[in-house]
């Protein structure tokens, strides 16, 4: 007998062996630095035709048997997994709940699908609750703007850690600084270098506020991603609002 087909928002803490048909917007791995680099989880975020976030983790010990599945943007069908609380700190949604993939989960790929299941989803927050989030751990939000400014040591093939600082020009003209660091800022540079051109507009994911010496950071994380103009739906929405109103180009800086 097929199981039970489910939403993501009807779900409730337990074994779920009922069937949710879900898009896999992006997957990272969380490590432990404090044990040099030792991977903990693989992370993942599951939408659904409901547009429910949900985020997903796969434990060290079975991720071997669901890494090869993974891919970003498909459609699966998914079952036999542990519903659990959400953890309340740095938080990727604001559901109640988070899925615990096991050793008796099915994580299947879908061809194709009936259901329409948004292909992205970002929680972008206005930057009055961006600063209350600050220093707080609480939250991991998006953000999205034009691009004022790069700064970078690894162009100047600095020593020791490697860092890039993006100034956005959010809504309400406000800037902020985006930090990346060590793998992440090599990450961008090699996405910055195939893309040929200087972007207008970048969205960064996942980002933590933090207030240093009372001036706003927006640090990345693992989970960061980062989406330069048409890439992404929303970004390229914002790209030609800034195409009709002849913005000037932001200017490249590197320090």
């Amino acid at each position: 007998m097929a199981n039970s087909y489910t939403v993501l928002a009807d779900l409730r803490a337990g074994r779920c062996f009922n069937t949710a048909e879900v898009r896999l917007l992006r997957f990272w791995e969380a490590k432990n630095i404090n044990k040099r680099g030792q991977l903990m989880s693989v992370e993942m975020l599951l939408v659904d035709e409901h547009s429910t976030l949900i985020q997903g983790s796969v434990p060290a010990a079975i991720q071997l048997t669901f890494r090869g599945r993974l891919s970003e943007g498909s459609v699966y069908t998914l079952s036999g997994f542990e519903v659990t609380r959400s953890n309340p700190k740095f938080r990727l949604s604001d559901g109640p709940v988070s899925i615990r993939f096991n050793e008796g989960t099915a994580f299947e790929k879908l061809a194709t699908t009936t259901r329409i299941i948004p292909t992205e989803h970002f929680r972008f927050r206005p930057y009055e609750q961006i600063l209350e989030l600050a220093n707080t751990g609480k939250q991991l939000p998006d953000v999205m703007g034009e691009l004022r400014a790069i700064r970078s040591t690894i162009t100047d093939r600095l020593p020791g850690a490697q860092r890039v600082m993006l100034t956005l020009r959010l809504e309400g003209d406000v800037n902020v600084c985006v930090s990346m660091f060590d793998s992440l800022a090599l990450a961008f540079h090699s996405k910055f270098d195939g893309y040929g051109r200087e972007p207008r507009i970048v969205l960064v994911t996942s980002i933590n506020p933090k207030i240093v010496s009372g001036k706003l950071y927006l640090n990345g994380t693992s989970a960061t991603r980062v989406f330069f103009d048409c890439e992404t739906t929303v970004g390229a929405e914002a790209f030609n609002r800034q195409i009709a109103r002849r913005w000037d180009r932001p200017g490249r800086v590197f320090n």
